[in-house]
């Protein structure tokens, strides 16, 4: 194995488990995370480097980026780890919680760029 398929892996655990901490944070269940990462929790568990698809890689960065744009938005740790459990009344929640958008197929990306365009205003 090259160095840098090393560096690369390194970064794609460090990756999951920032995204299995933040996950924990907004209070998904096992489930849930199952699903947000495409990733059974028995294959991170029992494996210290599992492999991941372009796919896993791309669901966490969207939580990592959902995170820190939260971070950033906002000073108060209630807000930025409550903000996904929250009923939210604006497009494209429309009356349902963030983490209920991002759990439907293509929602986690939706998520994502609606709250790093939130960023922007």
């Amino acid at each position: 194995m090259s160095q840098d398929n090393l560096i690369d892996e390194n970064a794609a655990i460090a990756g999951l488990k920032a995204a299995k901490f933040i996950l924990n944070k907004w209070q998904c269940s096992t489930t849930q995370v199952e699903q947000l990462l495409d990733l059974k929790i028995a294959d991170i568990d029992v494996k210290p480097a599992p492999e991941l698809t372009k796919g896993q890689l791309l669901r966490i960065s969207y939580i990592l980026n959902i995170h820190a744009t939260l971070r950033s938005y906002f000073s108060n740790n209630d807000n930025i780890y409550g903000y996904m459990t929250l009923i939210n009344n604006n497009a494209p929640f429309n009356g349902v919680r963030p983490i209920d958008t991002a759990l439907k197929k293509g929602g986690l990306k939706c998520v994502m760029e609606h709250v790093t365009s939130m960023e922007q205003r």
